[in-house]
C-alpha cells in the first residue's frame, strides 16, 4: 500500500526503510493462509513496495478521499479514465459556496461514528484542517491548503471554511481523511502525534497491526454500512519489484503493483490478471536554473524537441501511458489544451542549438563558451520505472548532442542538488483539479511557499504567475478556461521542465481472486499509487461472487 505525504510523493519509496515481511504460498480458497494468518475466503493479502511512514490524516495519509481508516467529507466516484465525480461521503451534502467563493458550508452526517463509537461531529472536522494549517504542527500538506484562512464550527453539524481568495475548486480540499479531535493536540507537531500509529477513524476498517513491514486492517464492526465482506487485508512490503514479481509468480500473495515491464511477463498467464488504471500521473526532468546548461532556454526547447515521447511509451511503459508535454493530461477536457504538444523533431532541436552557440564537437557533444553540454540526472534508485525513463532520456539526448549522465541517488543527496542537476520527477499528487496540478510547479512563489521540489527548476515569470493566478481565483469555467489554456501555451513557449509521460499504474491480481470477488472499477489515479488503489480501491465494498 502506498499512501505518501507530498513530503515523498516526488521520489516514490525512497522514505520507506521498513523490512519486508515473508509468507507462505496460499492455498485453495477457504483453507488457512499460513503467511498472513486469515482465511482466504475472506481476507487479501497483498505486497507492495512501500509501506506508509505514518496512518496520520494530518500527514497527508488517506488525502484523496479513498481512506479505509480517516474518510473525507467527499470522496470520489468512478467514472472510467475520467475525473471523477467528487460527491459526499461524511458529509451530508455538497458544499455550499458563497457568491464570491471565499465561504463554503458544509453539513457534516450525523449518522457516523468513529471505530471507537464516539460519534463524528462538526468539531472533528475543525481540529483536523486547523491542525493542518498550524504552523506549528508541521503538516507536510499544509501547502495543499495554502488558501485556507480559518475554520469553524457554529454548531455540531456545520463547518464553515474562510479562505484567503476566491477559490471555486475547493471541494477537491474535502477529501482530506478527518481524525477525532480528541487525539488532536493544538501546536503538537505532527511527527508526535498519536495517531500516526493508531489512527482512530470512520472508515470501513481499523488497524489490527502496523510494523516489521507489515499493515493489516480488520473490518470495523461499527462501520455505518455494515462490515466489509473482506473481513482483512494485508499489505507486506518488499520493496524490490523483481521480488515481487517472484513471489506473485510463486503464488505467495493475491496481488502487488508492478512496473509495466514486469507486469507484461504475466499477460499470457493462467494464474494471474494483469489490470491498469489511467492516472493523472505524469513523469519529467527537471531543468535547473541555476545549471550552466540547463539555465539556456535554447537547451530547454532543444531538449523537449529532441525526446520521442512515444516511443518512451511504447518501449519503457509498454504501451501503459500516454505522452506528454505538459503537466495538464486530456482527462482535464476543456482545461487540456490539444496544441500544447511539443512535436518529436531533432533537426529543429539542433538547429535551435546551433543558433544558440552550442557547436558540436569532434566526439557528438556540443559546447557553448567552453561550457560542455553535460549534465547528470538523479533518480531514486529502487525506481526501476525512473531509472528506465532516465537511461532512455539520455539516450534520446545524446543524438542531439548532450552527454547526459544517469545517476540512483538518496534523498540526503538529491535535496541539496535538486537546484542545480536535474531529477528524474513525478507529481499529479492531488489531481482532481487543474489548479492543483499546476501551481506548485509552475509558480514563482514555489519553492519558497512550499516543499524543496517545488518548482525545482525555480521557473520565475510574471506572465505565467497572473495567469496561474486567474485561473486559481476565477468565479467562472469559462475565464478558468482560457487562464489555464494561456498556462499551457506560455509553458510551450518557454518550457522549465520536459514532462515526458503519464503513467497507466500497472497492478496484478491472481485470477482465482477475480474469480472469487464482484471488484469495484479503478478511478482516475493521483500520483500516489500501490495496493491501496487500482483495483483494490474500493475493497469494502467487494462482494463475494455467487
Amino acid at each position: 500500500m502506498v499512501q505518501l505525504s507530498r513530503r515523498l510523493f516526488l521520489l516514490g519509496s525512497a522514505g520507506a526503510a521498513l523490512a519486508a515481511a515473508g509468507c507462505s504460498a496460499p492455498q485453495a480458497p477457504g483453507a488457512e493462509r499460513t503467511g498472513t494468518g486469515a482465511t482466504a475466503s475472506t481476507s487479501l493479502a497483498l505486497v507492495t513496495a512501500l509501506l506508509p511512514e505514518t496512518l496520520n490524516p494530518i500527514a497527508g495519509t488517506d488525502n484523496n478521499g479513498m481512506g479505509k481508516i480517516n474518510e473525507g467529507l467527499l470522496t470520489l466516484r468512478a467514472k472510467g479514465a475520467e475525473l471523477p465525480d467528487l460527491i459526499p461521503q461524511l458529509a451530508a451534502s455538497a458544499p455550499e459556496p458563497s457568491e464570491d467563493a471565499m465561504t463554503w458550508t458544509v453539513a457534516v452526517r450525523s449518522d457516523v461514528t468513529f471505530s471507537d463509537g464516539t460519534p463524528l461531529t462538526a468539531e472533528d472536522v475543525v481540529a483536523t484542517y486547523a491542525a493542518i494549517i498550524d504552523p506549528a504542527t508541521a503538516s507536510p500538506i499544509a501547502g495543499d491548503l495554502s488558501m485556507l484562512a480559518e475554520v469553524s464550527a457554529p454548531d455540531p453539524e456545520t463547518v464553515v471554511f474562510s479562505l484567503k481568495i476566491p477559490y471555486v475548486a475547493f471541494p477537491t480540499k474535502l477529501l482530506v481523511g478527518i481524525a477525532p479531535a480528541s487525539l488532536i493536540v493544538p501546536g503538537q507537531l505532527v511527527s508526535e502525534s498519536v495517531l500516526n500509529q493508531e489512527p482512530i477513524g470512520t472508515g470501513p476498517y481499523v488497524v489490527e497491526s502496523f510494523g516489521d513491514g507489515k499493515l493489516v486492517y480488520a473490518a470495523n464492526s461499527r462501520f455505518r454500512d455494515g462490515a466489509p465482506a473482506l473481513t482483512k487485508v494485508t499489505y507486506v512490503m518488499t520493496p524490490d519489484d523483481n521480488t515481487r514479481a517472484q513471489q506473485m509468480t510463486a503464488g505467495e500473495f493475491d496481488g502487488s503493483v508492478l512496473p509495466p515491464r514486469l507486469a507484461v511477463t504475466f499477460q499470457d498467464s493462467q494464474d494471474v490478471d494483469v489490470i491498469s488504471a489511467t492516472s493523472a500521473d505524469w513523469r519529467g526532468i527537471s531543468l535547473p536554473s541555476d545549471n550552466p546548461v540547463t539555465a539556456d532556454p535554447a537547451v530547454r526547447m532543444a531538449l523537449n524537441l529532441a525526446v520521442d515521447r512515444q516511443g518512451l511509451v511504447d518501449s519503457v511503459l509498454m504501451g501503459y501511458g500516454r505522452a506528454a508535454s505538459t503537466f495538464v493530461p486530456p482527462q482535464y477536457a476543456d482545461f487540456y489544451s490539444p496544441d500544447a504538444v511539443f512535436p518529436y523533431d531533432l533537426e529543429q532541436a539542433k538547429s535551435l542549438l546551433t543558433e544558440a552557440g552550442w557547436v558540436e564537437g569532434d566526439d557528438g557533444i556540443r559546447s557553448k563558451d567552453g561550457v560542455r553540454a553535460a549534465f547528470t540526472i538523479m533518480y531514486n534508485p529502487d525506481d526501476r520505472l525512473r531509472r528506465d525513463l532516465s537511461a532512455a532520456f539520455a539516450s534520446e539526448a545524446l543524438k542531439a548532442g548532450f552527454d547526459v549522465t544517469v545517476e540512483g541517488v538518496g534523498w540526503d543527496v538529491l535535496e541539496p542538488r535538486i537546484h542545480t542537476d536535474p531529477v528524474m520527477l513525478g507529481g499529479g499528487d492531488t489531481p482532481y483539479d487543474v489548479d492543483s496540478q499546476l501551481y506548485v510547479m509552475l509558480h514563482s512563489s514555489y519553492p519558497a511557499a512550499g516543499i524543496y521540489y517545488d518548482n525545482p527548476s525555480e521557473y520565475a515569470s510574471p506572465e505565467m504567475d497572473a495567469a496561474l493566478d486567474r485561473g486559481r481565483t476565477s468565479l467562472t469555467t469559462q475565464d478558468r478556461v482560457a487562464a489555464y489554456r494561456e498556462v499551457q501555451d506560455l509553458y510551450l513557449a518557454d518550457p522549465s521542465m520536459v514532462v515526458l509521460v503519464f503513467l497507466d499504474h500497472t497492478y496484478v491480481q491472481l485470477k482465482s481472486v477475480t474469480d472469487a470477488w464482484e471488484g469495484t472499477p479503478t478511478v482516475l489515479e493521483p500520483h500516489e499509487h500501490g495496493t491501496a488503489w487500482g483495483p483494490w480501491v474500493n475493497v469494502e465494498k467487494w462482494t463475494p461472487r455467487a
